[in-house]
Order: C-alpha cells, then structure tokens, then sequence
C-alpha cells in the first residue's frame, strides 16, 4: 500500500510540474517570448545519468546474484550426485567382485581400509566435485564411511551374496 501511495504522489509530483511548463509555453504568444530550457536540461543531465547507471547497476547486480544462486545451486548439486555416484558405484563393484570370489576384495580387513579405498578411488574420479567441495582428506573419508553400511565390510570379506528371502 504504502508503494502505491508512493508512486501516485510522483506521478502528482510530474503532472503538477508538466502543467506547470505547458501553462507558461500556452499563456505565451510567439511573437512575445520562448522558453529555453537547454540550460535547465543541461544542469539536471548528469544527474539523471548517475540515476540511470545507478538503477542499471542494481539491475545488473540482481541479475548477476539470481543467477548466480540458481547457477551454484545446480552445480552443486551436480557435484554432489558425481560424488555420490562414484563411491556407491565403487562399494558396488567391491561386492560384486566379493560375491564372484575375486581376490583382490579379499584384501580388505578393515573398515578404515575399504573407507580408504573408495575414498582414493573416488578422489582419481571426481577431482572437480572435490575441488569444488574443498574437501579434505579426512572429510572425504567421512563422507564415504557414511555411504558404507554396517554389513558391507562382512560381505566384502566374506563374498556371501544374501537376498531378502534367505541366502543363495
């Protein structure tokens, strides 16, 4: 409400000044005198330029920010889908080489160790999602240990392959 009032007090504001101006140019003859306003529009000209490159300035930040926000947010959450995506597809590959009994999952005794290997694994994959996270060692590893369930070391050492009705 307030805008409104506002606004329509400006626009009073300009018509008062315009029939102010037009009063005076119809009252006049042509034969008695003219107005010249070159030195009023000369003295208001850089003002109203600094209020033009103001308001375009604003507008040009707002825009720069909107797009910014929607711009980081999308590549943020695109990171974070690689990242996700590298470590669950890595614990996977780890299961299933230990459901088909190759060796080379057998190595792990660990949690630390299968955290620290997918941690590796996924930092040669994805070095742009952690550059882009800015994250360290020690939280990379905590983000992967928290996509590693409780069971998955048992499974990878053991290679037993379990379905929902019972083991096959």
């Amino acid at each position: 409400m307030q805008r409104i009032y506002s606004l329509a007090m400006g626009l009073c504001a300009l018509c008062f000044a315009l029939l102010s101006f037009t009063s005076a140019v119809w009252a006049a003859t042509e034969d008695s005198y003219t107005i010249d306003l070159a030195p009023l529009a000369d003295a208001i000209m850089p003002t109203l330029i600094a209020l033009l490159g103001a308001l375009v300035s604003a507008v040009l930040a707002w825009a720069g920010r909107l797009l910014h926000r929607y711009v980081g947010v999308s590549l943020d959450e695109r990171h974070r889908k690689t990242l996700e995506d590298i470590v669950v597809s890595k614990l996977r590959q780890m299961l299933t080489d230990a459901y088909e009994g190759n060796r080379a999952s057998m190595r792990i005794h660990s949690r630390s160790q299968l955290v620290a290997e997918v941690a590796d694994y996924a930092a040669r994959k994805a070095p742009d999602a952690i550059r882009h996270f800015k994250l360290q060692p020690a939280e990379l590893a905590e983000f992967v240990s928290g996509r590693v369930g409780p069971k998955t070391l048992q499974k990878i050492q053991h290679g037993t392959r379990t379905t929902g009705q019972g083991s096959t």
